[in-house]
């Protein structure tokens, strides 16, 4: 699964560094994860998603249809 999590890191104008830094893990495990070739656990997922201040769907790249809850 490819995360959002580069769109979102760099809207939020947070490095690839100082989030891996955030959450335990090296840039090059984040680059990995930002290109897909890496997966991670739903742990390091909710971790980032709380760093960055969004919800897991969003980070997903699930897009919340209007009128459903």
């Amino acid at each position: 699964m490819k995360y959002n999590i580069k769109e979102i890191r760099m809207d939020r104008k947070v490095t690839q560094q100082e989030l891996a830094d955030r959450i335990g893990v090296t840039k090059g495990f984040i680059c990995r994860v930002e290109t897909g070739t890496k997966p991670i656990s739903l742990d390091l997922a909710a971790a980032i998603a709380d760093y960055l201040n969004v919800s897991l769907d969003e980070l997903a790249g699930r897009k919340q249809e209007q009128g459903k809850e």
